[in-house]
């Protein structure tokens, strides 16, 4: 079953003057706002995006004049891929806050120091919608928000699912996928004319232009921006490569020059019978004539190695004539 983002179930968060009876693990959220984030020993990427969702319900609680969540906020709200699960939090008001950001409380087992963010944001009522009963903006101006307003390497994991909400790719029907995707993206790429000069043009148009909605996790999304980055030849994102008795969808290949990329995750290699599959996998394709490189997050933490292992797949003609996009750097 091919994967696609869904709205998460949200944690029961209210407003009571202490912790809360009923409540098996309060957390204090805000002031006079608690939640229930679940158990003591969730996996640490669970624990931490139940927590900022939880921090999203209090904030609409607390903030009265919140028109809606924006930004990374409402991309978790819509269930859309994040970089960092513990963002900030983002609301939009409809004048100008005389006290923007506001340290929220700092919980057991959360990893960093996390802001509410009171943004003034021109927000008609149309890029409004409800999630899950939160005002959230709607997937394609949370798309827009990002894209303008965080860095390329974050802002990619959302535009790149938002893409795949709207328009529902299937790896196994490409073309016919492909225009809804293009359709999608066009809506988009009005909707980040229509900001006009709003700071962050730039680097909008150039996310917008290279997102795929075929990758399928937030750590795809990373490696497919960071290829895009260096200026290297587009990929073809999930394309079926058949052998006689299967077909297989890598997350990044390059057919004219034989060679594939793929994000690991340590949820794909949970059973030791995965392990042994995606070994089988690669023996088949290296056979086939392929060269395959395997990353993970790590990774991304010393992106020196990392360009150097990537350019190191394909012909110097390449690797000479690769420019590194700027916009996408920023």
């Amino acid at each position: 079953m091919e994967p696609y983002p869904e709205p998460p179930q949200l944690p029961p968060v209210v407003a009571s003057a202490g912790p809360p009876a009923a409540m098996r693990n309060p957390v204090r959220l805000l002031r006079g706002v608690y939640g229930d984030v679940g158990a003591q020993d969730l996996p640490r990427w669970e624990a931490g995006e139940r927590l900022s969702l939880a921090r999203c319900a209090a904030a609409c609680l607390q903030v009265k004049s919140a028109r809606c969540l924006s930004h990374e906020s409402a991309a978790l709200v819509h269930g859309l891929w994040l970089r960092e699960r513990e963002p900030d939090v983002s609301v939009v008001v409809p004048s100008r806050p005389r006290h923007p950001h506001q340290e929220l409380p700092l919980p057991p087992g959360a990893q960093r120091p996390v802001y509410l963010r009171r943004r003034r944001l021109s927000m008609p009522q149309k890029d409004i919608t409800t999630v899950s009963g939160l005002p959230v903006s709607t997937l394609g101006r949370t798309a827009v928000d990002c894209a303008f307003d965080l860095p390329a390497h974050d802002s990619v994991c959302v535009v790149e699912s938002a893409l795949r909400a709207i328009a529902r790719p299937s790896r196994y029907q490409y073309a016919q996928s492909s225009r809804r995707v293009e359709a999608a993206r066009h809506q988009i790429q009005a909707a980040v004319k229509a900001q006009g000069r709003r700071a962050g043009a730039r680097r909008a148009r150039a996310v917008v232009a290279m997102a795929s909605a075929f990758t399928e996790s937030p750590g795809e999304s990373l490696l497919h921006w960071f290829v895009r980055a260096l200026g290297l030849p587009a990929p073809r994102i999930q394309m079926a490569i058949k052998n006689a008795s299967r077909l297989y969808f890598p997350d990044e290949a390059w057919p004219e020059y034989r060679v594939l990329a793929e994000f690991d995750g340590r949820i794909k290699y949970k059973a030791p019978e995965s392990l042994w599959q995606e070994k089988q996998h690669q023996d088949t394709l290296t056979r086939m004539g392929w060269r395959i490189e395997r990353f993970i997050w790590a990774d991304f933490k010393h992106l020196d190695v990392l360009r150097a292992r990537i350019l190191a797949l394909f012909p110097t003609t390449v690797v000479r004539s690769a420019r590194p996009v700027a916009d996408l750097w920023t």
